[in-house]
């Protein structure tokens, strides 16, 4: 219905109600008095009823929306928050009052120095755009989220008042392996950003924990451009998750909070394989010859000759059996032959990947390979030939896990039993449990091709993660203060985790929910470097200072949003004081007909 139409009925039905209850024959003198209040009065009911808009149309009104993030004051200038609040408060004289934001989007009193330690916009519009408002918001630039700006009402406006540029260098991040063994010489890569360049020769001092492991100059950097500077370090000894940091020092700059920032990093005795075998033959002599020849890494082989009395492979030096049991439990992978459980059980060795090999018993009969199924070792098994192969000797059978191979007695592979399988949980294993596999070895071609596709394939796996009930981990290696921490763990499951704070002792306690493929979120942290435990492992978090401390070069600039605002008229409904007019305009009329006698 049209402003037109709806006014039009409603003074028609005013009118005709009007006339209705006062015909000719009513009193004269007070008639048309009468008249009118009952037609006002009608009238206001009806504008009320269909909500009939009233004055002319105008913009909506606007909600003003201060940030009031830390990086106002972030070179120490108060003078942009002090035109900021300014401005805010001037606007708000004619708006609806002013929300912060920042952390949060929030109904406040604005603060005397701004403190939050985000920039988030998107609350504010979530709320505005649901009630239609427009809003002006008033910001230094540095939004975290400044593609939402899109979803404001049209008309609603942008007000930037910039920070001015201080002398300061900041390192915004901070790149490294996530491991490495004590000795590896790894490159460490630090990204530094200048609001303006620094006073003094500045350089980035690379530290592990409180050990100083290198430094590298910082080249001269535009006022708001940043450079990357690297460094190659050795890892010193020790086997912890420690925590390394790059610093910026030499230079005189604004902000000593951005001049650090620090990831977790894993060092540990240098990564090796080690078999160890109680019953010695040519299948763990051939596997240690295609370890050595197909991983990069260092290979240490010991022989078990009797109870207590073990020997190193190539020399045949003698070595205490707590030597070869430390170097078992410090394996990135260990193969165990013969007796299997000598050092105790498998899945407490502390290594991350097993091969298990059980040498045949007695005069055991000979078994075919009949089939390589679905494994996880597929993809290194499918081009097998299978029936070319050389007969294995039977041991047992290869339970649990996924069957990556199965073998049997004769022709047929009804009977077929496991002989290699694949298992993965905390340690990756891979049992296998027939004999004579250096057969395939030694004649050659299609066999031999076999063989090194058997070890490389359980190798390659072995070595390729931990399993879906890995530790959780953190998604993003360098966190802030402010920001939430992301985790990311194979599987759907509920982990509870306990964080405390070095120094104060403060704790952190939550629960993380992960869906299949999912991440699961913990809220912010402060900055300080968090220790604790998770699923069972150890881990450290530090947190770097918010990034609201961080120069940024914002491309946002003062003007409208989304084009003009849509102007509407106010409907009748939301004036308070037709409400009241309609109540006073029917008692008026009531009194003037008691008195004109009247009922």
């Amino acid at each position: 219905m049209s402003d037109i139409v709806g006014w039009g009925l409603a003074l028609g039905v005013a009118a005709l109600v009007s006339w209705i209850a006062y015909p000719s024959s009513a009193t004269a003198t007070l008639r048309p008095l009468l008249i009118a209040l009952r037609g006002i009065a009608v009238l206001v009911l009806i504008a009320l009823l269909l909500d009939l808009p009233i004055g002319r149309a105008r913009p909506p009104a606007a909600l003003v929306a201060l940030d009031a993030s830390a990086s106002w004051i972030r070179t120490g200038d108060t003078a942009s928050w002090r035109a900021a609040v300014d401005s805010a408060t001037s606007s708000a004289a004619t708006t609806q009052g002013v929300l912060l934001f920042g952390d949060s989007a929030r109904n406040a009193t604005i603060p005397a120095s701004p403190s939050d330690r985000a920039t988030l916009i998107a609350p504010v519009l979530q709320r505005a755009t649901a009630a239609g408002q427009r809003v002006v918001i008033i910001t230094d630039g540095a939004l975290d989220d400044a593609d939402a700006l899109s979803q404001a009402v049209g008309g609603s406006r942008l007000i930037v008042l910039p920070n001015r540029r201080a002398s300061d260098l900041a390192l915004f991040d901070l790149r490294a392996p996530a491991e490495a063994r004590a000795g590896d010489t790894v490159t460490l890569s630090a990204r530094i950003v200048a609001d303006a360049p620094a006073a003094g020769r500045a350089s980035v001092q690379f530290m592990l924990d409180a050990v100083a492991l290198g430094d590298a100059p910082v080249p001269d950097i535009v006022a708001g451009g940043e450079t990357v500077v690297e460094r190659q370090v050795v890892i010193p000894a020790g086997d912890s998750v420690a925590v390394l940091r790059a610093i910026v020092t030499g230079a005189i700059d604004a902000q000593p909070r951005n001049d650090t920032i620090a990831v977790a990093f894993r060092r540990g005795a240098r990564q090796r394989v080690v078999i160890i075998s109680t019953a010695p033959d040519a299948d763990v002599r051939d596997v240690a010859t295609a370890l050595r020849a197909n991983v990069a890494l260092p290979t240490d082989v010991y022989f078990r000759i009797a109870p207590g009395r073990w020997l190193r492979d190539g020399t045949f030096s003698p070595i205490e059996e707590s030597s070869v049991r430390a170097a078992v439990r410090g394996a990135t992978l260990a193969v165990l032959h013969g007796d299997t459980t000598v050092m105790g059980s498998p899945s407490a060795l502390g290594t991350r990947a097993l091969l298990l090999l059980s040498p045949p018993v007695g005069d055991a009969p000979e078994l075919l390979v009949r089939a390589a199924p679905a494994s996880p070792l597929q993809a290194a098994l499918a081009g097998i030939a299978v029936e070319s192969l050389p007969p294995l000797f039977a041991s047992s059978s290869a339970r649990g896990g996924v069957t990556s191979l199965s073998a049997a007695p004769g022709m047929s592979a009804s009977g077929a039993t496991p002989i290699v399988s694949a298992i993965d949980g905390d340690v990756r294993r891979v049992l296998v449990t027939a004999a004579g596999y250096s057969r395939w070895r030694a004649r050659g071609g299609v066999s031999e091709a076999a063989f090194q596709a058997l070890v490389g394939g359980a190798t390659d796996w072995l070595l390729g993660a931990r399993g879906v009930r890995a530790a959780a981990t953190l998604v993003l290696p360098v966190q802030r203060a402010g920001t939430a921490v992301r985790w990311h763990r194979g599987g759907a499951t509920t982990v509870a985790v306990r964080l405390v704070r070095d120094g104060d002792r403060t704790e952190r306690r939550d629960t993380l929910r992960f869906a299949d493929g999912a991440e699961a979120v913990m809220p912010a942290l402060d900055a300080g470097v968090w220790r604790g435990v998770i699923d069972g492992t150890s881990i450290v978090v530090p947190v770097s200072a918010s990034r609201e401390w961080l120069p940024t070069a914002s491309m946002l600039r003062s003007g409208t949003l989304n084009g003009e605002a849509v102007s509407v008229r106010r409907g009748a409904r939301s004036l308070g004081w037709f409400y009241l007019a309609s109540v006073l305009l029917l008692a008026a009329e009531w009194l003037l007909r008691r008195r004109a006698g009247l009922r």
